[in-house]
């Protein structure tokens, strides 16, 4: 596996490559969930890049982006035993040097759910993945239905502005007990990790209950906020549901929506979704 730093060294050594590349952007804190990831990414790619920067852009305090998890040896070995082929991981300064300011903001997603509760996490989130694509030139890039606002915001803004690349959608990987794979969930001590797993319990208790036939979204809302209320670790920052194709409010319950949900189990920030899509054919 060959590893880059240097934005200028990395054009020069890309534009050598004639092969299909599939992209695996991550923060690091390299766990199954990523991996899944590079798993995908090898039936759409002949090259597999992946990179690790924890973009300071997209934390919403200073503490929770110096506290982010780090172990880059343990990461690039991960990736390498994958089967990554590149890995870039850049400097801050590489990505946002002296002067920087200019930013891509999706006005109707930076401002609700993730957006609300972290300022200019959208932004930030946009901002460094459109760089990655214009340094990169992936012909895919692969992203995590967990951060399902996230994935949603990428596709919309490349559609927008017509990048070249086509995003590959890849699902949750979760432990045995439902949790959903996080970077932030070795930081759960064991009363927080056992915990944890009722907020996936409560998206599935959730979709029972519109399964059973409860269509009215803000009883099922509710229902989900009066369970998961009854642990004293979990504070819920929302729940909503919405439609996966347009990501606007569902009001009454069709046959396609997403449940979102963001809590802090303790001090630590968790979201989760579930999913619900027609089948095409």
């Amino acid at each position: 596996m060959k590893i880059i730093k240097n934005i200028f060294e990395f054009i020069e050594y890309r534009n050598k490559l004639s092969k299909k590349i599939a992209l695996v952007p991550t923060m690091g804190s390299i766990h199954e969930g990523h991996l899944s990831l590079v798993d995908t990414a090898k039936q759409y790619g002949e090259i597999i890049i992946a990179t690790i920067f924890i973009n300071p852009m997209q934390f919403n305090s200073s503490e929770d982006y110096k506290s982010y998890p780090k172990d880059f040896d343990q990461d690039k070995e991960i990736l390498q035993n994958r089967g990554v082929d590149i890995l870039f991981c850049p400097s801050i300064s590489e990505i946002y040097p002296d002067g920087f300011d200019t930013t891509i903001k999706v006005d109707f997603l930076s401002e609700l759910l993730e957006g609300k509760y972290r300022k200019d996490h959208m932004e930030g989130v946009a901002t460094v993945v459109t760089k990655l694509f214009n340094i990169i030139l992936p012909d895919y890039a692969i992203f995590g239905e967990k951060d399902f606002q996230q994935l949603f915001l990428i596709k919309s803004f490349v559609k927008d502005l017509n990048v070249p690349v086509k995003i590959i959608s890849s699902k949750t990987i979760r432990d045995k007990d439902g949790l959903a794979l996080s970077s932030r969930n070795i930081k759960l001590n064991p009363d927080e990790r056992n915990i944890a797993t009722e907020i996936n319990k409560s998206l599935i208790m959730g979709v029972e209950k519109i399964l059973l036939g409860e269509k009215n979204s803000k009883n099922i809302i509710e229902y989900i906020r009066i369970y998961l209320s009854s642990f004293n670790l979990i504070k819920i920052e929302y729940v909503s549901i919405r439609n996966p194709k347009t990501f606007e409010v569902i009001n009454k319950i069709n046959k396609e929506f997403v449940i979102l949900i963001a809590a802090y189990v303790g001090n630590i920030r968790l979201i989760d979704n579930i999913i619900i899509e027609e089948k095409n054919g």
